[in-house]
Formats: structure tokens, sequence, C-alpha cells
């Protein structure tokens, strides 16, 4: 049976027509066009993509280069780049006519692209222009089972490939545009039908019988609200939507109503992220913030549970080296258990541990292709999964990674051995093109017609609805001089001006309004976002044209709107009381982390205690403030662990700290290795440096005869169990015992802690020492950006900067007044109150600290994880 064709350059994935109860009746664009013919001519096959073709011809620039060529520097620069906008050009000439020549005394850049075509013809695969080329030569030879083609558009705007094929067909050329409207509507179309063919017309007044409806908002949602409203009923309609469908979409689902299956496509679909992110893991130096990004993406192939533990581990500290890494690999063996242990080992070691490769020497082609082949076989087995929108992302990274490996290899086979980062990303860009559409949002039972283009609009429809009418991008100039312009028609490419394609545009937006039969109703886009030109030529024939601000729906409510009870956010207030029968029990073992959340804001300590709400650990790599702290504390540790630490001369602690700085950054803080980073790592190992030089001079002068880095100590107090680290515990000669709490920066505050008598942590470090020994340890706070040490005495530390306590008094009483504090704090969260401690909050119900007790504090809000959940009105 033969086939009816309607065609139209712009019908390619649109549904603007009704179906009809016929055989043989296709609706295509192109490039649906050009299937069909080459499946009736024997002409189908499998077709590279158009990145693998820029690489091809990339290759004949390449042959033709010197100097002398236009693209010359511009190739050197950026091969692939260049390659992709010269291989457009190319195939836009063709299909407009280019026979591949440069007559005599045509400019430079056309008789450089005809030298480059001679080398193109036989080394680039088939474009649609090649293509169309096929069909035409096939076409003089054989018939096709078509009885006729049906023009949207007049044949004169078809390019010259597609004139010629159309030329062995029974064509049934475009009909004349003509008003569809009723009432006030058909006026409005016959004044812009006047005002397009340059006649003379008068200009209308407003006439409201509701076949013409222009609408705004000041936001989009509550535009989207309101066009859910407009399609509820049965009326026939299209809805026009070239911006933002996904959006409008949401808005119709939400209302109960089809989807209407806007597809935008995205280059940033879950499983087209994969590829960029596993070949970016390929560079030396390490990009930690894409191994976390490719570790808890949604599609990767490391299973769950150790990219989870991996995650969670580069995040506290960057890198995949050194103990803590084989701890987190220890971890993850104990997890997966014996049967997997082999199977995730072999995971982590493919995606994780491969050989890296420099950024500016580039990596192995063959290494790269064999690493997106991995890839590609992960997604090939996932593209049966029962669920189709799954199997349809899978597919979509299969064609990436296909894609890509094709590229690849045919630059491997034009004698290319090394790939640099930049050109990897291009050939991945290339490879994904637009991307793909969402697969969870398909058009679904009951949805109207629609499109994404004005120009496929053709057949009548009573309702039409153009949403979010902005400015379009319209034809720009050509990128060619008019001596080349005029020298590319001698050789047959009749290139239409940017005047011609700016009016075949506006006919086809004319199309779109003069479908409208019954209502035509016109979206426009917020007031701060520039109109589209229909508009601009809606009130050039018509008066005074009134546009509805919804936003008065917001006040007066009206079939848009649903008027809902006010419910205002939860305040913050100062005391949280829980329910007669929801007891707290106090912990049997407190830590200082725990204590000072507990005295100073107990409902951080209730919330991240007794309720256990954890944060998660993977929202962000933490700041350079506090890695730099762990590093510091990290190498301060490993230099007193070691045996021979008190007793090292300056040259060899110094050929120590070269190496184990070295090796520390690339275990926990490989995130100062990373381009843009070097002046921090320097500045980083200037300021350590320093500030280690420093402490072992103090503890040198103190006479220490042994370093305890993280020691535990132990003991108790009213509440129970006490227990925590001290960063460093000193035993001088004369017996007396010091704890060093060590700290990044904070000079001034830390300082202002033992001026106030303040240093909460140390006294309680102190007693837990004292409960040991029965002595009262000395005290004192290291800071590493400014190598100062800071102490209430110079008992044990002489160059100390001392800093006394204002108030006279001393450790032991400190501890004292924090028992006080407790016992005040235990007795309201017996009776199931809990404070809450933040700026902002008003403080004329707040209770009256012990006497006796500690000073009252707000602590830093930075690390306090639950402070939205403490309501509104404080400052955070």
């Amino acid at each position: 049976m033969n086939q009816m064709i309607t065609f139209g350059l712009h019908l390619d994935g649109q549904r603007t027509a009704q179906p009809k109860n016929v055989i043989g009746f296709a609706i295509v664009g192109p490039l649906g066009f050009l299937d069909i013919l080459e499946t009736h001519l024997g002409l189908l096959a499998n077709r590279l993509s158009e990145a693998s073709r820029a690489v091809q011809y990339r290759a004949c620039l390449e042959k033709c280069d010197d100097e002398n060529r236009f693209y010359h520097r511009s190739f050197i620069v950026d091969p692939f780049g260049t390659a992709a906008t010269l291989l457009k050009w190319r195939d836009d000439w063709v299909l407009h006519g280019w026979n591949g020549t440069a007559v005599s005394g045509a400019p430079h850049r056309v008789t450089d692209m005809a030298d480059i075509e001679k080398l193109a013809v036989r080394m680039v695969d088939a474009g649609v222009s090649q293509r169309l080329i096929a069909v035409v030569n096939a076409l003089q030879n054989r018939s096709v089972p078509i009885d006729s083609v049906s023009l949207v558009e007049h044949i004169e705007v078809f390019p010259s490939l597609w004139q010629k094929v159309l030329s062995f067909l029974e064509v049934q050329p475009a009909p004349e545009p003509t008003p569809n409207g009723s009432g006030f509507l058909r006026h409005v179309q016959g004044a812009l039908l006047a005002a397009r063919a340059g006649q003379q017309y008068e200009k209308l007044a407003w006439q409201d019988d509701g076949s013409v409806l222009i609408v705004q908002a000041e936001s989009q949602s509550l535009a989207a609200q309101w066009v859910a409203t407009s399609i509820e009923d049965s009326t026939p309609a299209l809805l026009v939507c070239e911006h933002d469908g996904d959006q409008l979409d949401a808005y119709l689902s939400a209302a109960k109503l089809p989807r209407q299956g806007f597809k935008e496509s995205s280059a940033f679909r879950p499983a087209l992220q994969v590829l960029p992110l596993a070949l970016e893991l390929l560079w030396d130096p390490l990009n930690v913030y894409a191994l976390v990004q490719f570790l808890t993406h949604s599609v990767c192939p490391i299973r769950p549970v150790a990219r989870q533990l991996i995650a969670e581990k580069v995040v506290d500290a960057p890198g995949i080296t050194g103990v803590r890494w084989k701890q987190t690999l220890a971890k993850i063996d104990e997890k997966v258990g014996v049967d997997l242990q082999a199977q995730v080992r072999e995971e982590i070691a493919t995606w994780l541990g491969h050989q890296r490769y420099s950024l500016t020497e580039g990596a192995p082609i063959p290494s790269v292709i064999a690493r997106v082949a991995k890839l590609a076989e992960f997604f090939q087995k996932r593209v049966g999964d029962e669920d189709a929108s799954r199997s349809s992302a899978f597919m979509a990274g299969l064609s990436q990674c296909r894609a890509s490996q094709r590229t690849l290899a045919e630059l491997l086979a034009q004698g290319q051995k090394i790939i640099s980062a930049r050109q990897l990303q291009k050939v991945v860009i290339q490879s994904t093109a637009n991307g793909s559409a969402n697969p969870l949002w398909p058009a679904q039972v009951g949805a109207k017609l629609c499109a994404t283009i004005p120009g496929a609009v053709f057949e009548p429809v009573a309702k039409v609805i153009w949403w979010q009418m902005q400015m379009p991008v319209l034809p720009g100039s050509l990128p060619w001089s008019e001596a080349e312009v005029s020298a590319l028609a001698n050789s047959g490419a009749m290139l239409r001006s940017a005047t011609s394609r700016l009016d075949q545009t506006v006919q086809s937006w004319l199309r779109l309004v003069l479908a409208a039969q019954e209502k035509l109703i016109l979206v426009l886009p917020p007031p701060d976002t520039e109109v589209h030109p229909l508009w601009q030529m809606l009130c050039a024939v018509v008066d005074d044209v009134p546009v509805l601000g919804l936003e008065q729906y917001l006040a007066d409510g009206g079939n848009a709107m649903t008027r809902q009870t006010y419910r205002p956010l939860p305040q913050a207030k100062r005391w949280w009381q829980l329910p007669k029968d929801l007891v707290v029990t106090l912990r049997e073992k407190e830590s200082f982390t725990s204590l000072e959340k507990f005295l100073f804001n107990p409902y951080h300590w209730l919330l991240q205690y007794p309720a256990k709400l954890q944060p998660s650990r993977l929202l962000s790599s933490g700041s350079d403030f506090r890695m730099m702290g762990l590093l510091a504390h990290g190498l301060v540790e490993r230099f007193y662990f070691g045996a021979d630490s008190l007793k090292m001369d300056d040259e060899a602690f110094n050929t120590w700290f070269s190496e184990t700085f070295e090796s520390i950054v690339d275990e926990e803080g490989a995130h100062l290795r990373m381009s843009g980073r070097k002046a921090d790592l320097e500045s980083f190992r200037f300021r350590l440096e320093r500030a280690v030089k420093a402490l072992r001079q103090h503890i040198t002068n103190a006479k220490v005869i042994e370093v305890c880095p993280e020691e535990k100590l132990f003991g108790h107090f009213p509440g129970g169990e006490l227990g925590g680290p001290a960063d460093l515990l000193l035993r001088t000669s004369n017996g007396h015992t010091a704890i060093v709490d060590m700290k990044w920066g904070g000079c001034k505050k830390y300082g202002e802690k033992l001026k106030n008598n303040q240093h909460l942590q140390l006294a309680i470090y102190a007693e837990l020492q004292r409960q040991t020994t029965g002595q009262f340890p000395s005290v004192a706070y290291f800071i590493f950006d400014d190598a100062q040490m800071l102490a209430p005495d110079n008992t044990t530390f002489e160059n100390a900067r001392v800093v006394p306590s204002i108030n006279g008094e001393n450790t032991a009483q400190l501890y004292q007044r924090f028992i006080e504090t407790w016992r005040w704090r235990a007795s309201q969260v017996e009776g199931g109150a809990f404070e809450v401690v933040l700026t902002g909050i008003s403080d004329h119900d707040i209770e009256e600290l012990p006497a006796e007790g500690l000073a009252g504090e707000v602590l830093n809000v930075a690390y306090n994880e639950y402070r939205s959940l403490a309501g509104w009105g404080s400052k955070s």
C-alpha cells in the first residue's frame, strides 16, 4: 500500500495533528522522511555519530593544514572544536547544493574548504546531506511507494537537496495561509495576515468575546498552575511550549491531568553523567570532588555498600592510599562477606585503583578506550531492566559510551596515540550531543496536541495555548561574507539570506495563530523577560490589548486558585517541653563533645544523642580550616608515635617532615594537589612546618621525656563515666605532666577562653588525668596557624604566651563550675525541658544560670547541623 506523507521542516518529534484512521499516512520532518525514503530504496545503514564524523573531518583538516590555511591557528588551539564547526559548514553547504568545488577567484576560505572536500568525500562518513545525495541518485532509477507528499511550507524554503528529492514525487503545495477562527479571533488573524503582506489595515479595537485571551504572571509557577486549569475540559487543544516544558508538565501532573510529554533533552541526565566522571578520575592529580560525585552518583559501577564507605572516607580524609584507606577496604571486606570480597575488590581496583596520567602529558588512547568499554559493559548488562524508565536511561548511557568508543577508535586509527584531558572532554561532549529525554515523564493517555516549535503547527484546532511567549533565538547573519556566498552560489550552494530565513520564521509564527478556530490563549513570560516578536505584532494591529494579571487570583480566587488555610512556619522558641510520657534519660557515658552541647545548647544534645538524628557525612567535603587541622594533627601524631622523635636532630627532622608531609597529603589531603591549589598547598606546608618546629622547641625546653599522642583518658563525674582523647599528654623529667590541646587556628578565641577561665575541654581532661595520677597536670593550647603555645602559666612551657585568668580561678575550680552547671541542666532534662540557645531568640523566659556554674556561651552555629530544626526567627 502506498503512503501519503505530510512533510514539514519542523515536524520531527512533534505531535501537532489529530490521529487519522488511515493506513499508510505519516507526518514527518526531514529525519523521519529521510528514514522512510532510505527504507524504500534499500539505503539503510549503521551511521556514525556526529562526534565520530568530526574526528574524521579533523583528519582531513590535519592533512591539509599549513600556516596559510584560514583555520590554522584555531586548529592548533582546539582541533576538535574547529573540526566540528567546519564540518557543520560543509554539511550545510552540501545540503544547499554545493558541488564541493571552488570557482576561479573564489575567496580563500572557500578554496580551502574545496581542497579539504577532496579528502572528505572519501574519508568522512555520510551525514544527512550525503544521504540525501544517495537518495537522489537512487530515485533516478527507482520509484518509491508514495502517492503524495503534502508540504507544510512552500517548496522554495526547503534546501536544494530536498527540492531535488521532492522533484521525483507527487507534491501537494503548502496551502496559502487563511484565518480559521471565529469572532474577534478571526479579525485578529486577518489583520496579522494583512500586516504581514504589507497591505493597509485598520487597527482593531479590542473585543472581549473570549476568543482571544492574553495572560501574564510574575512567576512561571503561577502561570503553569493557571494553564493546568485551562486545558481541563474536553475541547481539542494544542499546547505550544518552546521553553521549560518539564516545569509545565510537573504542574499538569500535580493537577492530576495527563502529562504532555515535553521531552526536553538534557546532557545532565544521571546516566549521562557517569562517563564524564569516570574519565575525570583518569588524571593525576586526583580530582577529589569528581571522585565523591562518582561514588555518590545514583548510577555507579561500584556496589553501594563499598562506595558508601569509600565516599565517607574520602569526604573525611581526601585520598585513596595509606593506612586509613586500607582500614576502609577492610571494613568493606567485612560488610560484603567472603563470597563477594574478590568481586568488590576488583570493582574498586578497576574504577579507583588504576594508573593515572598527567594532565599536561595526556593519556594513552587504548587505556581510555578500555575504560569506556568497561563502562559500556556495565550499562549493557542493565538495558534489560524491567523498569522501562531505568532501561531507557541505561540505553542512553550505553549509546554515549559506544559513540565515545567509536570516536576514540577513529583517533587511534588516524595514528594519534595520546589524548589530552581537554580533547577527551570534547569527545564526550560531542558524543553526548543534546543528551536524552527524561524517561520518567512520557506523554500520558489524554494528552493534548503539543509542539515545542511554533513552525510545527499546520492543522486547525479549536484551542491554541502558547506558553511563555519569550524572545526566541532569531536567525542570524551567515558566517560568510557576500563574496563567499556568491562564490558558493557559483558552485551550486544556494544559501538563504538572514532576511529570507527570518521571513520564513515569521510565517511559522503566523501559522500557529491562524490554526486557532475558537480560542487563542497567549501566556506572556514574567515582566522582566523579553517578549516574543509576535506579541509586538499583535499590539501593532490591536488597540490597547488587555493583559490579565494572574496575581489577581491570589487575592480573589477563581477557577485557577484553591484557598488554603494559612499555616505559619514554626517559630524558634527558647524552651522545648517534652510530653510527660516521653522521658529522656541521661547517658551513662559522656565526652567533652557531647557535654558541650548538653551544657550550652541542650536541644542540640537532645537531637543528636537521645533522638539519634544523624546528618549525612557526604553533603560536603568539609572546609579547608577543618581539613588542615586534621592533617596537622595527623602529622604530629605520626612524628611523636616514632620511637626517636625526642632524639631527632633538626636535619633529620627536616628530611622526615618533607617525606611525611607528601605522604599525608596524598593519603588524607589529596584535594590540596588539585589544579589551582598549588599556592594553598605550599602555604599550608610552610605554616605547618613552622608550627611543628615551634612545638618541638617547646617540648625540648620543657625537658619532656615522653609524648603520648591521642592519649585516651578515662574517669567519672556525677553523671557517670567520662572520657576522651587528649591531643598530647606530656611527661617531663621532673615527673610533672601536661596536656596540650592542638588547634589549627583561633589564637584570639582560645586566648579569651584562658583569660576568662573557660577552657572547659582542657579542664575535663586535666581532671581525668588527676583521677588517674592524683596530680593536676599543666594545660595549654597549641595554635598551628600562629605557631604559638597558649597557657594559663609557664609552669611547664617557659616560652609559652601566658594568659592568666582575670578572675583568679584555676583549672580545678573551672571543673567544679562545670559540675554545678551539669547538675542544673540535668534537673531540667529530668523535667523534660530543653533550652534552645541560638542568637535572635527572645530572652524574656531565659532561666538564670547557677551562681557557681559556668558562664553562658553561644556555640558556633556553623557546627550545628540541627539549626533549621529549631524553627524560624533565630539568626543562624
